[in-house]
């Protein structure tokens, strides 16, 4: 086997880890929160989301939250839309994710259109004048799984998408196992698929963990040749509308395995715990606080 001598971890923890907690945090706890994860070594941090507050209150700060943060670079915002590219133009984030879903009914629930029409709109941002070299990257849900029993999911579809997002402008793809039904197998197959797609385009693989399964599926990616990962400290996490969403791979878990290995990160795994510590304590103290208020 040939293992990668270098990783990189991208931690979701500030958006997906956030998006669908009951407890919130400030504006203040999420610019620290992205401040303690960078000086633990972490280089990439999606920090949050310009999606509607309506759909996703968790995250209508997102303006706020990067005002707050004074190094932009290696940055990376959500969006849904249109709408979503035109409110990161006017914050400092380095880079945005364009988010489609393989399977056709969580596409709908989640973005409210069809794949084709979400296609479309990214081809339509990419083409918008862009002064500042905003970074586009494409995220696919569900590549690995679909949430609904009816749906299959094709590698050959998921390679199809993550074509076309190449072609209209994406620099980098993120597959993404929203569900966390992917295996080992199934995942080697879908991320084969996409490579022989886009072949010099590199891939980030996002993992959500049921079973204990995540570990297995990185190690099928490693073995493809992917090094970037996506994963949420405390294993927080999960889809709003994907029903029976798990949370995330713990990004502890994924950065002391990959240590275990001899596979270097460059993130310090006590830092790293401390982080998470403070994080859940401020989760659980404004969840109180929230109970108080409404009792």
């Amino acid at each position: 086997m040939s293992w990668p001598s270098l990783v990189d971890i991208v931690d979701v923890t500030p958006r997906d880890g956030l998006q669908d907690e009951p407890s919130e945090l400030s504006t203040a706890e999420k610019i620290a929160l992205i401040k303690g994860l960078r000086q633990a070594g972490i280089r990439r941090v999606e920090a949050t989301s310009f999606v509607s507050p309506k759909w996703i209150p968790q995250l209508r700060d997102a303006e706020q939250v990067l005002a707050g943060l004074s190094e932009p670079d290696n940055l990376i915002a959500l969006i849904p839309n249109r709408r979503g590219f035109e409110r990161a133009l006017m914050t400092t984030v380095a880079e945005v994710g364009f988010v489609v879903s393989a399977s056709p009914k969580h596409q709908h629930d989640n973005l409210n259109m069809t794949l084709s029409e979400s296609l479309h709109q990214f081809r339509t941002i990419a083409e918008l004048p862009n002064t500042r070299g905003l970074r586009l990257r494409g995220a696919i849900s569900c590549a690995f799984g679909s949430p609904f029993t009816n749906e299959r999911i094709d590698p050959a579809e998921v390679a199809t998408i993550a074509r076309s997002l190449v072609q209209y402008g994406a620099c980098e793809v993120s597959l993404a196992d929203t569900v966390g039904i992917g295996t080992p197998n199934f995942v080697t197959d879908v991320i084969k698929a996409v490579q022989d797609a886009i072949p010099d385009t590199p891939l980030a693989i996002h993992l959500h963990d049921r079973f204990g399964i995540g570990l297995g599926n990185v190690t099928a990616a490693l073995l493809c040749g992917v090094n970037t990962f996506e994963s949420a400290l405390g294993g927080l996490g999960g889809c709003p509308y994907a029903p029976d969403a798990p949370g995330n791979l713990n990004t502890e878990t994924l950065v002391g395995w990959l240590h275990h290995m001899g596979i270097t990160t460059g993130i310090d795994l006590i830092a790293l715990s401390e982080v998470r510590r403070t994080l859940l304590n401020q989760l659980a103290v404004n969840a109180h606080t929230k109970k108080g208020d409404t009792a």
